[in-house]
């Protein structure tokens, strides 16, 4: 005998087997491109990331640095513009705050009578009545409030006293005070414990050019340098001598972060569009095998888009810009189209043109500005469209939805045809019975 829902299941997977893997077939290969694309996607977030933090207005791959021939006086760094030179500076004094007190023995104010500010950060003079707090500590609050200045209580000998400092350092910031219609009997005086001082040194040693500032800080004494002095030097001392020069090293790894950057972006472009391809081996000592070869094909080998992105940063990276290349610079492109950089050359640029490591990627037509155009198709906000591998992978999002339809479309007519095929087979198997039964009639 037949079981029928055996049968009409064995009928089902028949038919149903062909659509199965032609759904699973279509499935993994949009799974597959989609991951591929998210990947890429991941990719250039990141480089756009790492681009907007090099492509700023005052950054510069030519890295200066500064040494001094002592330590402990005076602490300086250099810009891009800053220009090798050798300086001596003698610190004379450093910039401070004017402090002094004003004593009130056990803290009780006079019972009537002011004390006038004159502080440069107020407009005009500050007065401020005693028989308006209750003690000292309410009164330093309200100076506290003031622009400029800070008061704070000090205990000393037993007696309370108001300290008062500048908030800022430098004979500009000094301020003034004063004691009017005080209560008979109430004798108060401002002692000062620092007066305002403004910086001083001497350029070109201590007999040399006099500059001041009202802070420890100079920045436009040597150009494009900037440096804080942090201690005074005695009379007669050797002056401190500051040397600018280009830092080699810092300037060739402020490129390398960015050919890095681009790497990084490439191989994974590398990896999902060619067919058969080679990538740079950086842990290879052998000259002659400096590339590890790759034959599995990328899922996007056969995708226009993608080799079209790929091969849009390749020509950027080997266009002429102004009137140089990457490779005018030491920059080279590896066969895989990645990049490397030829120290050698590199230096000898920079010591000899370092102005035109800047020019060439930093210039308005520069490399930065220009991948920064190429890119951006593939970086913009997925809700204005503009956003080319957002698109891509809605596309692909889309065509795995219309398979998942698909596949539940085919479950249901599948479903039916067993309902169908179990009806039929009950059926015969109940004609089979029958005749069974009527033949065994017979045989006695």
């Amino acid at each position: 005998m037949i079981d029928p829902a055996q049968m009409a299941m064995q009928m089902v997977m028949i038919q149903r087997q062909p659509f199965d893997i032609q759904y699973a077939n279509q499935q993994k290969m949009y799974e597959t491109q989609l991951n591929a694309w998210k990947e890429i996607d991941s990719a250039f977030s990141s480089f756009k990331s790492a681009l907007d933090d090099i492509n700023k207005a005052d950054n510069s791959f030519v890295k200066n640095s500064v040494t001094v021939s002592e330590d402990g006086y005076i602490s300086a760094s250099a810009d891009r513009y800053a220009r090798e030179g050798s300086y001596d500076i003698f610190v004379e004094k450093l910039a401070q705050a004017q402090q002094g007190t004003v004593g009130f023995g056990d803290g009780t104010l006079p019972a009537q009578g002011s004390m006038t500010l004159n502080i440069p950060g107020e407009e005009g003079e500050v007065v401020i009545n005693f028989a308006d707090f209750e003690d000292i500590h309410q009164l330093a609050d309200h100076v506290n409030e003031l622009e400029g200045m800070t008061a704070s209580v000090v205990r000393t000998d037993g007696e309370l006293n108001l300290l008062l400092s500048s908030e800022d350092t430098g004979t500009e910031n000094s301020f003034e005070v004063r004691f009017d219609n005080l209560s008979d009997g109430s004798e108060l005086d401002y002692n000062e414990l620092s007066g305002a001082q403004d910086a001083v040194i001497y350029l070109g040693g201590e007999d040399g050019l006099r500059v001041t500032s009202s802070n420890n800080t100079f920045d436009d004494v040597i150009y494009g340098v900037s440096f804080d002095v942090t201690k005074a030097q005695e009379s007669g001392d050797v002056p401190i001598t500051l040397v600018v020069g280009t830092d080699q090293e810092a300037s060739k790894e402020a490129v390398e972060e960015f050919v890095d950057a681009y790497n990084t972006l490439m191989r994974v472009l590398l990896k999902h569009t060619q067919t058969e391809y080679q990538i740079e081996n950086d842990d290879s000592d052998d000259e002659d095998n400096d590339y590890e070869k790759i034959t599995e094909a990328g899922v996007l080998a056969s995708d226009s888009t993608a080799r079209s992105i790929k091969n849009t940063l390749n020509n950027t990276m080997r266009g002429l810009y102004g009137e140089g290349t990457l490779y005018s610079i030491g920059i080279e492109a590896n066969r895989d189209g990645t990049l490397k950089i030829d120290g050698e050359r590199f230096e000898k640029v920079l010591a000899e043109e370092p102005e035109k490591i800047d020019a060439l990627f930093f210039g308005e037509q520069g490399v930065l500005n220009n991948l920064e155009k190429v890119i951006e198709p593939y970086t913009g906000s997925s809700n204005s469209g503009s956003n080319l591998l957002k698109s891509r992978q809605d596309t692909l999002q889309g065509n795995i939805d219309r398979v998942d339809d698909k596949k539940e479309r085919l479950d249901y007519r599948m479903e039916k045809t067993y309902d169908r095929y179990l009806r039929e087979y009950t059926a015969m198997q109940q004609v089979m019975s029958q005749m069974q039964s009527t033949g065994s009639m017979f045989m006695y």
